[in-house]
């Protein structure tokens, strides 16, 4: 930056130096400034402004000798002597700031704002503004400081700003905008080998990339990610870059790759840097020793190192270690009083903390609640706590051992909320009757195609002549049989009334409604009997029934099965149509026992070679029955249930009952905690679908409104800007509003001017047609130009002739115009006067408004919670089991 006493001898001229003979002293400070000397030209100075002390011309040259000899606070009293003398100068305000900024001076942030509000200095008010912005950024406010940046002029040539695109990465790196990042990124390029800092913000770009693409639940960036930031993290590190040293220390804390982390250490051990805390920390990390880690970290903190708290801060993120964040919030709060105490955590991370104590203390849903809140640097963490705590509630099987009971209080009511807050009423009913499912016996379904003899089979099941048979050539509907005091059956008619009918009248009253032509949806049929305690029985139509509308009711039965009965006729095993069906079933996860029905009509060989078909076509197939297929007949064993003690012994039922009992009644809880599994699964899966599709329409909302915000902003940043040239242009086209206002006004001239003064009912007419006929149009020429900023004021405004500015920036220039009326002596001459002064004040206060409709925040949409709770509750239910000495 060039000496400012260059530039104010070109403004002030010598002659109050030259009349007090005081020109050979300037001369000389500027000589000893030239070759060198600073502190030579200081007392040179200091003799100009012992004589002359308001000399602009001897405070430059004190400013400019104090700086070069490194004496801040000299350059702080000088400079703000200058500003005095000086206040339109944006270089003197910019050089007050920066050295303001070295010693900490409280009012360099307003000299660096005085800077900026300078329009006719470019050069020193982007300057200005790009100092502003790293304020910002250091003090954690990257919107602000993306405001500063939004004021940077479009650069006069077609080479792009580079300092500016810098800057603009780095906020949009601060506020999570990954694409904006990438965007200003592309300007950068590869930055040339003294860049540290553009160097520093595309790893910080690269990590954030592989994070986003990865998720929140995913672990280190993939080897070439860490890579490619490692190269430039260590480029920012050797050039000193404020922040690269945290970086590549928490890179080097987060490896297990030893190359990465010998390559670090040879970096640190050349700057001479191995036993500072946060070096120290990040290698002990990197190799296992966490406690050596922390302790690394707390010598920082007790010799008030606050770098060490930053870096202990960062690691914890990283490596997950609720030990180390534990330590720094005991720090924060001063119950560690060894040494210094550390800074206060962010709110993120105290959640994330509470969340973990009351996971750990059985509050899983609390837990879950106060995650949701966690968004920034801890939502990877959060995500890793979420996770564990939905797996903890559904706990893996062991091998190929039947899973441990799942939480299903604590599971329901997830699944129930987020029902809830989808709007999904069918799926809380589904969950909802899940809960009844719980308290219900085990529910088996007879399955197969029609005449295998299904319900014959449910009749020697139970022991008694229950479920119908014979009534049309198939079941026509699903027949669930349970337990109850008193033998009845309940027929729900599609459209009518319910029938409650005694056993005995049940086949009758079958055949009469089905004459009748109406539709009966289900069948209950209670019984008083012991198994049915136990196990509740589905009989189903047949699989090939000619009725689609039976078909469709037998796949119903999955849904409200636990498990399924598979009933093949023996004489024609697996059929092609038989192993569709059961490939599905098995697909949908419904365990299946296969038996084969009708075996009194084989003799012995021949149902050997059937049964051995059946394991064959099973295998083929990848379709597991519990148990090995068996061989029975339906028709004996319901004889000799029923009291035929040969026909029983013909039967095979021995097998079939021996089965029923292990595979079946005894493994109840089992088979029914697999049901609950694959119905909640697949009412989590959909639950999942339709919070992804949510937040995916709120995250384009948001999406929207920020850049609707950036719209406004680049708007307001071009009007101000360009306010001189714009309001010249609109003062023109205001013309002929300003003749139809004369017009309006011309009754007025002939009054008195006395009276034109004091009369407050003239004053409030020329108000109200000066607004009436300037308001509108001048707004709309303010918007027309706001939108070749790029953006489109407001959202409303369109391109060209059409646009149309925002109400409340339309409220803002009718108050400049009101205030205009309300302050001139004589309102009535308003319109024969240019008043391009009013047409810029109406531009800024148009600006204001774009900039404050801007500002109104943009909350996070609720949804991004939910559906992160939805994804973890659905990959809960996919985990695959666990291996069996897990």
């Amino acid at each position: 930056m060039a000496r400012l006493v260059e530039a104010l001898n070109r403004f002030f001229g010598r002659v109050e130096i030259l009349a007090l003979g005081l020109e050979n002293e300037r001369s000389a400070a500027e000589a000893a400034l030239a070759k060198g000397m600073p502190l030579e030209a200081r007392e040179h100075a200091r003799t100009i402004l012992s004589v002359l002390p308001d000399s602009a011309v001897g405070l430059a040259l004190w400013a400019d000798a104090a700086e070069e000899a490194w004496l801040d606070e000299e350059v702080v009293t000088a400079l703000a002597d200058l500003t005095k003398r000086v206040p339109w100068r944006a270089d003197v305000w910019l050089r007050l700031g920066r050295a303001g900024q070295r010693v900490g001076w409280g009012g360099a942030r307003d000299a660096l704002e005085r800077a900026a509000s300078a329009p006719e200095e470019r050069d020193a008010a982007r300057l200005a503004l790009l100092d502003l912005c790293d304020l910002d950024l250091a003090t954690g406010d990257p919107a602000r400081a993306q405001r500063w940046l939004d004021r940077i002029p479009a650069p006069l040539s077609t080479v792009p700003d580079r300092d500016a695109a810098l800057r603009r990465a780095a906020c949009a790196l601060a506020r999570g905008d990954i694409d904006g990042a990438r965007a200003a990124a592309e300007i950068l390029g590869e930055p040339a080998a003294i860049e540290g800092r553009a160097a520093l913000v595309l790893a910080q770009l690269a990590l954030a990339e592989a994070s986003a693409a990865a998720g929140p639940s995913a672990g280190a960036p993939p080897p070439a990610v860490v890579a490619r930031a490692l190269d430039l993290g260590l480029r920012a590190l050797v050039l000193d870059v404020p922040g690269a040293a945290e970086l590549c220390a928490a890179l080097v804390a987060a490896s297990r790759d030893v190359l990465v982390v010998d390559r670090v250490r040879r970096v640190v051990r050349a700057a001479g840097a191995l036993d500072e805390p946060t070096w120290a920390a990040a290698f002990a990390f990197a190799e296992g020793r966490r406690d050596d880690a922390r302790r690394a970290l707390a010598r920082g903190l007790s010799a008030g190192d606050r770098a060490a708290a930053a870096a202990l801060l960062r690691m914890a993120v990283e490596t997950r270690d609720l030990g180390a964040l534990d330590a720094l919030a005991a720090r924060a709060a001063g119950e560690d009083t060894r040494g210094a105490t550390a800074p206060p955590l962010s709110p993120d991370l105290v959640r994330l903390r509470d969340a973990a104590a009351m996971a750990s203390e059985g509050q899983g849903s609390k837990a879950l609640d106060a995650l949701d809140a966690v968004t920034g640097e801890g939502a990877g963490w959060a995500e890793d706590i979420r996770r564990s705590i939905l797996r903890g509630w559904i706990p893996p099987a062991q091998g190929g051992a039947a899973p441990r009971p799942a939480a299903w209080g604590d599971v329901l009511r997830e699944l129930a909320r987020t029902a809830k807050l989808l709007d999904r009423l069918d799926l809380l009913a589904g969950t909802e009757s899940l809960a009844v499912e719980r308290e219900r016996p085990l529910r088996a379904a007879v399955v197969g195609e029609f005449n295998a003899g299904k319900s014959t089979f449910l009749n020697a099941l139970l022991g008694e002549d229950v479920a119908p048979t014979g009534v049309l050539p198939t079941t026509a509907t699903l027949h669930w049989v349970a337990w109850a005091p008193d033998p009845f059956a309940r027929i729900v008619v599609r459209g009518g009334q319910d029938r409650v009918v005694p056993h005995a009248a049940l086949k009758e009253t079958l055949r009469a409604l089905a004459a009748a032509g109406d539709k009966v949806a289900r069948v209950f049929i209670y019984a008083p009997i012991e198994r049915l305690k136990r196990v509740e029985i589905l009989d189903t139509p047949g699989f090939n029934a000619p009725d689609p509308d039976h078909i469709a009711e037998a796949r119903r039965a999955f849904d409200e099965a636990h498990v399924a009965l598979w009933l093949l006729d023996a004489p024609q095993a697996m059929k092609e149509s038989e192993r569709r069906v059961l490939s599905e079933i098995s697909a949908l996860g419904v365990p299946v026992q296969i038996l084969a029905n009708k075996a009194d009509r084989l003799k012995p060989d021949a149902l050997e070679t059937v049964l051995a078909h059946v394991r064959d076509s099973l295998a083929a197939s990848a379709i597991a029955s519990l148990a090995p297929p068996i061989a029975f007949s339906a028709r004996l064993s319901l004889k000799g249930r029923l009291g035929d003690e040969a026909a029983l012994a013909a039967s095979g039922w021995a097998e079939v009952e021996a089965l029923f009992a292990e595979q079946i009644v005894d493994a109840s809880e089992a088979l029914r905690e697999r049901a609950l599994r694959r119905k909640a699964g697949r009412i989590a899966a959909e639950l999942a679908q339709a919070a992804s599709a949510r937040a995916a329409e709120d995250r384009e909302a948001v999406r929207r409104a920020r850049a609707e915000a950036d719209r406004l902003r680049a708007s307001a940043a071009y009007l101000r800007r360009e306010r001189r040239t714009i309001a010249a242009a609109i003062d023109k086209a205001l013309e002929p509003a300003r003749r139809e206002l004369a017009a309006d006004l011309r009754p007025i001239a002939a009054l008195p001017e006395e009276r034109k003064r004091a009369d407050a009912g003239v004053r409030a007419y020329v108000q109200e047609r000066l607004v009436a006929r300037l308001s509108w149009p001048l707004s709309a020429e303010i918007a027309r130009a706001a939108a070749h900023a790029g953006g489109d004021a407001g959202g409303r405004a369109a391109r060209g002739a059409d646009a149309e500015p925002p109400p409340r920036a339309a409220a803002h220039v009718r108050a400049v115009l009101m205030g205009m009326v309300a302050v001139h002596d004589a309102p009535d001459e308003l319109a024969a006067r240019p008043i391009e002064g009013v047409v810029e004040a109406a531009i800024d206060a148009f600006a204001m408004a774009l900039s404050a409709e801007a500002e109104a925040p943009v909350p996070p949409p609720a949804s991004a919670a939910i559906e992160q709770r939805a994804l973890a509750l659905r990959a809960a239910f996919e985990a695959p089991a666990a291996p069996a000495d897990a």
